[in-house]
């Protein structure tokens, strides 16, 4: 067995803590660069919808690994329902505004994310393990 091998296997052994922590740690950013201040928020220069999108995105595809026996349902409704309520919040603080677009970019992004987890990176991780997923 190679080096990486070795390596790999024994992040998979420790992999529910760190996921978890690492899901825990992604939706903590998530809320606080979604409640700043629009003066406080770092911009990345791209549009608002795509920035939303591949973070929901990220989150989601390692929320999704976290969690692998949670069905599509259980994992993207907490994504949904938080990035609306992200969005009805922004009335409140300045400099920013709500968006029915944020909310969808940021939604569809969650899912993407989860179902890209599923239909691809989980099976083949599993296959280069030698498993079955």
């Amino acid at each position: 067995m190679t080096t990486a091998a070795t390596a790999l296997r024994t992040l998979l052994r420790h992999r529910n803590r760190l996921l978890t922590g690492l899901t825990g740690l992604l939706w903590l950013v998530i809320v606080i660069l979604s409640l700043l201040p629009g003066s406080e928020r770092p911009h990345t220069g791209y549009s608002g919808n795509l920035e939303h999108f591949i973070a929901y995105l990220g989150t989601a595809a390692v929320t999704a690994f976290a969690f692998p026996a949670a069905s599509l349902f259980r994992l993207a409704l907490p994504f949904c329902l938080a990035s609306g309520l992200f969005e009805l919040a922004q009335i409140a603080i300045p400099g920013r505004s709500p968006g029915v677009d944020n909310w969808m970019a940021s939604s569809l992004g969650a899912l993407a994310g989860i179902i890209a987890v599923r239909t691809v990176a989980r099976p083949l991780l599993m296959r280069c393990l030698g498993r079955a997923p």
